[in-house]
């Protein structure tokens, strides 16, 4: 017999209180269609590991089996408020439809950044050592508390659950139980963080106001795009709103019921394009060219990000609807009031999910054309541009146009760039003279063999073993005392990295910085060269183009003193760049995206918002990690409500 491709499971589009109101009950019990794999009771699989220990209960819940006949049969269990097993299956499905989105859109398989431990070889001293991680662990009970979180240490996703406000809003019961495990928005989200901390790690690094807000408004974004792939829910909605999306719909809402059970009634945990006023009535938020400044803190500066991509959104289908419209309202292009024709609803929710599918693929092919660390807002808006001119050079509906729109609208504007126009917005490929053209060659000639092996291979770990080996020949050319002088250090610059002892990286501003290595004062090191990624992706695209690439990101530390006043604080600082090669032709860089180590400019922006000496949030209300690691993001504490 074949092996199915795809196993159906049973699940919730929205809330679960969704399901006990008559009007939202027919479009909230859906079916993920997932890619099928062998299962061991958890469920465990080749990429995540449901592990249902309830602390606070001290009790292990009976994990699920979904290869038993009559669970399969069914396609998995029946939704349920109540039943653990449940739960269980639900977690699952939801982080394998979202691992098979980011996976469709990178053209990769997706393979979880490596957990470091301490060496126990002879001699090792404190170094640590790289270890693969198979599976993510998912823990559906973890905590009793409003909240939910990616722990990076753990390699695990941890989700809590809480009593009800005593008061009566929305589905929830008065003091009844809320488990975020059971909101298919919180699940993407954290399952989000998660995927984009094993594509960028040091975005875990908290070096500007926009990093922590990326992190939050892209995990937002991934959430809110896929619900638009239950065509059941996006009829009823357009139904109800009469084919438009400047009316309230629940796409413009994530975590409803989690929102509403909360005390004070919060409403929807986030809420990005429209609200209700005191008297109950619902207004769309009109964009506004102050938002990206007006709004710092972590949390509301993600919520820009998202508006504005859903804004894109907005226009795109407003553009790809109009001849429908017209069609319907006689060349007016205006509906009667009341209910419309179900073929158009029906018409209008296939535009509006394949619109989302597209744009989820480009917010998602984006991050390999983002800067490998200090990710700014501006810096995605060309990502997402020069991503999608990549993989769909004609545009012939508009996309590009729609989001650099939406970005302007709410102020939203690159470094460094002459005009908002494509041209202008999109990465430019490198001016190699011929010297710099033979450094390429020799990367190209150390890489090749190991690039073939990994395209021909599936299995993660493979993959990943092949990516080690990759980045420690790399490692070792880049280090090597093989290359020197000016030369060098011009190849080096336009790689965002240096060949200069750090007392000189910054020229004559260099000379009152402290710079410290290995704990000590230093101003005489030169950085070494780190290889932190060597990937390999076979993309396509909404036009039928296909794409092969490979994908490098090199970068530099260096350590300062930015204390004041006697008092020493150390900073790390971090250039380098993402590289993107043709897979066809190694011997040619297409791209690099890059952070200068060089650029006293970025380090005094750093020193400064570390400080709290810019307009951004200072450090002291950072969601910093309280250990001795520099800056580092800490979800369980920016996800508390």
């Amino acid at each position: 017999m074949a092996r199915p491709a795809f196993r159906n499971l049973r699940g919730y589009s929205l809330d679960p209180g969704f399901s006990t109101r008559l009007d939202t009950a027919s479009f909230n019990e859906v079916t993920y269609r997932i890619p099928f794999e062998d299962l061991e009771p958890g469920p465990i699989g080749e990429y995540v590991e449901i592990v249902d220990f309830d602390p606070a209960s001290k009790c292990w819940y009976e994990p699920v089996d979904l290869n038993r006949v009559e669970v399969a049969s069914q396609a998995g269990l029946a939704p349920s408020e109540g039943n653990p097993q449940f739960h269980q299956q639900f977690v699952y499905a939801v982080a394998m439809k979202t691992i098979w989105h980011f996976e469709r859109a990178l053209g990769r398989k997706i393979v979880w950044y490596p957990r470091y431990a301490r060496s126990r070889a002879k001699n090792a001293g404190s170094r640590l050592r790289e270890e693969y991680v198979g599976r993510l662990r998912l823990h559906p009970h973890a905590l009793r508390d409003a909240n939910a979180y990616y722990d990076p240490d753990k390699k695990a996703v941890l989700f809590g659950y809480f009593a009800a406000a005593d008061q009566i809003e929305g589905a929830n019961y008065p003091g009844g139980l809320v488990c975020t495990c059971l909101s298919p928005d919180i699940v993407a989200h954290e399952m989000t963080h998660a995927i984009l901390d094993s594509i960028h790690h040091r975005y875990m690094e908290d070096t500007n106001a926009d990093v922590a807000a990326f992190h939050e408004g892209f995990s937002d974004i991934v959430a809110l795009l896929q619900r638009f792939t239950f065509l059941e829910l996006v009829e009823h909605q357009l139904y109800l709103s009469g084919g438009r999306l400047d009316r309230y719909t629940v796409f413009g809402e994530l975590a409803t019921q989690f929102g509403q059970a909360l005390k004070g009634n919060r409403g929807a945990l986030r809420s990005m394009i429209g609200e209700w006023d005191a008297k109950g009535k619902w207004h769309k938020r009109e964009p506004d060219p102050a938002d990206y400044a007006n709004n710092i803190e972590a949390h509301d500066r993600g919520a820009v990000l998202v508006a504005t991509v859903f804004d894109a959104f907005q226009r795109l289908y407003t553009h790809r609807t109009a001849d429908l419209f017209r069609i319907a309202s006689n060349g007016t292009g205006q509906l009667p009031e009341g209910s419309i024709s179900r073929d158009l609803v029906h018409r209008l929710a296939l535009e509006a999910r394949d619109i989302a599918g597209h744009l989820l693929h480009i917010c998602i092919r984006a991050l390999d054309y983002c800067p490998p660390h200090d990710i700014s807002f501006g810096d995605y808006l060309r990502a997402l541009i020069t991503a999608d001119l990549d993989i769909a050079p004609e545009d012939e509906t508009g996309y590009r146009i729609a989001l650099i729109e939406a970005f302007r609208a709410r102020g939203i504007f690159p470094n460094r760039v002459s005009t908002l126009s494509v041209e202008s917005l999109a990465w430019s490929p490198p001016d190699l003279p011929k010297v710099e053209q033979k450094i390429i060659h020799q990367l190209a000639e150390t890489m090749k063999p190991l690039i073939m092996k990994l395209i021909e291979t599936v299995d993660r770990k493979q993959i990943y073993e092949l990516s080690r080996e990759a980045r420690r020949q790399i490692h070792k050319l880049f280090n090597a005392q093989a290359f020197a002088g000016p030369e060098w250090e011009r190849f080096l610059n336009k790689l965002g990295l240096t060949s200069l002892p750090v007392s000189k990286m910054f020229g004559r501003l260099a000379k009152p910085i402290a710079f410290y290595k290995d704990g000590k004062r230093n101003n005489d090191y030169v950085p070494k060269v780190e290889v932190h990624t060597v990937r390999a992706a076979l993309r396509s695209g909404r036009e039928n183009r296909q794409i092969e690439q490979v994908l490098v990101t090199l970068t530099q530390s260096v350590t300062a003193d930015i204390g004041l006043d006697g008092e020493t604080r150390l900073m790390t600082f971090r250039g380098g760049s993402s590289l993107i090669f043709k897979l066809g032709d190694l011997n040619t860089i297409d791209l690099v995206i890059q952070k200068n180590i060089r650029s006293h400019a970025r380090f005094e922006s750093q020193r400064d918002y570390l400080l709290g000496e810019s307009e951004a949030a200072p450090a002291s209300i950072s969601p910093y990690v309280d250990d001795d690691r520099p800056w580092h993001l800490n979800f369980n504490l920016l996800h508390r409500h």
